[in-house]
């Protein structure tokens, strides 16, 4: 069977900018709605935003990865094994637990263990471009694109003190100025942690929906 050619790949761009944008909509709808104090139940300020709001937006990454992984797949541009895409994915969602674990609810104090959790899920993340790397890219460009404008927001809510899940610093979060806080707080967390649970996530629920579909030839590697 002949090989997908990368001139006739659709380019990334043009794969995640409908999601891209539907998940910055969510996102501005969220900020607008804690800046506004509308129903807490549904706009929650308080540090980490929990609510419907926040569980929405952790859902569009795996939605949008079965979204991505069916538009490749019947595209021809699937994995070269299904079974090693679905055995990346699984062993990358035990790696993000365990990082995730580490990181936030793991009860010590050693040094470095903040660092060690976002490696592990890094790691998790990276793990996926092995077994589909077409598809890892496209998802590791959407989490890109989804997260680069909350670190901005972040930036801005920080400074501000806008008093909205995304300033809102957790319980025993250490004393910094500025720029230690938005480091820890708003880059590695949303570049380092979000961004691979979005590769992640989406690579475990889009290798699944991607063997029920008829797929062309497969990708050639890259």
């Amino acid at each position: 069977m002949e090989e997908v050619k990368a001139s006739s790949r659709a380019p990334i761009g043009s794969l995640i900018v409908g999601p891209a944008l539907i998940t910055l909509a969510v996102t501005l709808l969220r900020l607008l709605g804690e800046l506004s104090h509308w129903s807490r139940s549904w706009f929650n300020p308080a540090p980490g935003g929990p609510g419907p709001m926040g569980a929405v937006l952790a859902l569009l990454a795996p939605l949008f990865g079965v979204y991505f992984a069916l538009k490749l797949a019947r595209a021809g541009e699937g994995p070269r094994s299904a079974a090693q895409a679905f055995g990346h994915a699984l062993l990358g969602a035990v790696m993000l637990f365990v990082g995730f674990y580490t990181s936030f609810l793991l009860d010590t104090q050693f040094t470095g263990r903040l660092e060690l959790g976002y490696l592990i899920v890094a790691f998790a993340a990276a793990l996926q471009f092995a077994a589909w790397p077409r598809f890892s890219k496209v998802q590791l460009a959407y989490g890109g694109a989804v997260r680069v404008p909350i670190v901005v927001i972040m930036w801005l809510a920080l400074r501000g003190h806008w008093g909205t899940h995304f300033d809102s610093l957790p319980p025993g979060f250490p004393e910094m100025s500025f720029w230690p806080t938005y480091l820890y707080f708003a880059l590695v967390r949303q570049l380092v942690f979000w961004v691979s649970y979005t590769v992640v996530s989406g690579s475990l629920l889009g290798t699944i929906a991607a063997a029920f579909v008829d797929r062309g030839p497969p990708q050639a590697a890259s």
